[in-house]
C-alpha cells in the first residue's frame, strides 16, 4: 500500500467493483493497472468507485483509458463512481468524458 492507496475488490458474477482510496498519481497507478488487469477474466462490467480519489495524474488517466480498452475488447463496460468535481474536471480536460461513462 503505497502511501495509504487501496483497492478493495468485490466480485458478483460478471460485475467487478473496485473502491479505490487515494491518489491516483505516477506511484499508485501502476498498482490499480495491475490489480485490476489481472482481476478481469470473466468480467462484463467494471465499476471503479472513486469516493476516495482527491486526484488524478496522467498516470492515473493512463490507466483508465487502459481498462476502458481492455473492457471494450472483452465486450464489457467501465462506470466510475462517485467522481469528485476536482476529478471530473481533470477527466473533462483530458477529454475522456467521450469515451468514460461517469455516474454520481
Amino acid at each position: 500500500m503505497a502511501n495509504g492507496f487501496q483497492i478493495t475488490k468485490e466480485q458478483a458474477g460478471e460485475m467487478l467493483t473496485a473502491k479505490i482510496n487515494g491518489d491516483l498519481n505516477v506511484k499508485t497507478s501502476p498498482q490499480l493497472e495491475e490489480e485490476l488487469t489481472k482481476s478481469l477474466g470473466g468480467v462484463k462490467e467494471l465499476v471503479l468507485d472513486f469516493a476516495g480519489v482527491e486526484y488524478i495524474s496522467s498516470a492515473g488517466l493512463r490507466v483508465l483509458l487502459g481498462l476502458e480498452k481492455a473492457m471494450r475488447r472483452q465486450q464489457g463496460s467501465m462506470t466510475l463512481r462517485h467522481v469528485n468535481p476536482a476529478v471530473r474536471e481533470i477527466i473533462r480536460l483530458a477529454g475522456f468524458l467521450q469515451v468514460m461513462h461517469i455516474e454520481d
